[in-house]
């Protein structure tokens, strides 16, 4: 199985704050739904900061498209209601 690439545009503080937001609350979510252990065997999410002259973004690594899906769907809600 290949991973899933998703690339966020964070332009500002305010929106990298959300960013970071968002990603604790879809890890919260995850590890709510699994039990809460933390018995996982890998990551279900990986992040990395792309810098290109003023532009910043975000990657996401994800295991699955559904689990990508997810995420988007709360980040999507988040930029939203900003």
């Amino acid at each position: 199985m290949s991973d899933v690439i998703v690339h966020v545009t964070v332009g500002d503080d305010q929106a990298e704050s959300r960013f970071h937001a968002t990603v604790d609350k879809f890890a919260k979510q995850r590890d709510d739904n699994q039990g809460g252990d933390g018995n996982t065997d890998a990551p279900v999410i990986m992040t990395k900061t792309i810098v290109r002259g003023s532009n910043l973004r975000k990657a996401l690594i994800f295991q699955d498209r559904q689990t990508a899906a997810e995420f988007l769907h709360i980040w999507r809600r988040t930029q939203h209601n900003a």
